[in-house]
């Protein structure tokens, strides 16, 4: 059956609000607790409906992952393009990641459960490897450049990374989002400067 340029437009719709409500019932309930009846309750569809558009319930999970991800592309990627040196991009990752978890804690929490809840360890996840290598570029160009000191860049990112998580827990817990950006910035732009 050859689909109509309305039917694709509706079926995409359809998968995006699956994706939304799978989002919101795995952040409410966990990964274990979020089943295809329950996510097809919360859209006010059948099960039948879930299944057209999703091969089965992991395909829907992954479909979930991707969406946090391509929201972070989103909302992070323009601004590191425009930045000019290394510590620029730095800071621009930084604050945009904290900026990320304050403007979508659901998918945030969503992401954090899928990772705790499943086999599959989010440093072993292709899209977070592609993250850890993106930042250890920045941080090996600014040394490359004289603008950050030498130090060890896997233990610099991941600290990075641990601090951004620690972060995204801050921002779960409904704390403030701008001084907690700030003082992550503070953090390691002092701890990669080149000292004099």
């Amino acid at each position: 059956m050859t689909r109509t340029a309305d039917d694709t437009f509706i079926h995409q719709a359809r998968r995006k609000q699956l994706i939304g409500c799978a989002v919101e019932v795995i952040a409410e309930l966990g990964l274990a607790n979020a089943s295809t009846v329950r996510i097809a309750e919360r859209a006010g569809v059948s099960r039948g409906v879930l299944t057209y558009h999703f091969r089965d319930r992991a395909e829907l999970i992954e479909q979930v992952v991707q969406h946090v991800y391509a929201l972070g592309a989103e909302l992070i990627g323009p601004k590191m393009v425009v930045a000019r040196s290394p510590r620029e991009a730095l800071l621009t990752f930084i604050q945009g990641s904290v900026e990320l978890y304050a403007a979508h804690p659901r998918d945030m929490l969503a992401l954090t459960e899928i990772f705790a809840g499943s086999r599959t360890e989010r440093a072993d996840d292709q899209r977070h490897q592609q993250e850890v290598s993106d930042l250890s570029r920045i941080l090996l160009a600014g040394q490359e450049q004289g603008q950050f000191r030498d130090f060890d860049v896997n233990v610099m990112c991941r600290s990075i990374r641990g601090a951004l998580d620690g972060a995204l827990s801050h921002v779960l817990a409904g704390g403030e989002v701008e001084p907690y950006a700030a003082e992550l910035l503070e953090i390691f732009d002092a701890a990669t400067a080149v000292r004099r």
